[in-house]
């Protein structure tokens, strides 16, 4: 265990809850370093592998009953759009950061919850570079796109 993490492994509470091998201080630089035209593939190359190698982490079949729902929406709010996408989108330099934070917590949820709880196919069984590929221009145009 580093000297940063706290005794239960994880880096901070954030990480905790979304599986996230780092510190959620650094999700934003992982994903802004480099093209500012790949930021959605690599928000979600990042998200995916580790809810992956996670069984699905937060979106755990588990997470599919009414207090999961409950979870779910507590997890959307302190630490996927707060903690995670304000800061990408900030360092992004993008307008209305709220909402588009929303969108993007909108389809990272959905894509969740159909791959590690619902289990839909193929979303369930796809390969993580075809699942992104086929999920992140819908990411990187509420990054970095137009909104209407």
């Amino acid at each position: 265990m580093g000297k940063n993490e706290p005794s239960g492994g994880w880096p901070d509470p954030v990480a905790k809850v979304l599986r996230l091998p780092f510190a959620a201080r650094d999700f934003a630089e992982k994903v802004v370093t480099g093209s500012i035209n790949e930021a959605g593939r690599r928000t979600l190359y990042l998200l995916i592998a580790t809810w992956d190698l996670a069984e699905g982490g937060p979106f755990a079949a588990s997470a599919i009953g009414s207090a999961g729902l409950a979870k779910t929406v507590d997890i959307v709010e302190t630490t996927l759009s707060g903690p995670l996408l304000n800061p990408v989108l900030k360092r992004l330099g993008a307008d209305d950061v709220k909402l588009r934070a929303a969108l993007c917590a909108s389809q990272l949820v959905g894509l969740g919850i159909m791959r590690y709880a619902v289990r839909t196919e193929p979303l369930h069984s796809m390969d993580i570079d075809e699942l992104v590929d086929a999920a992140a221009p819908t990411i990187q145009r509420y990054l970095t796109g137009g909104l209407s």
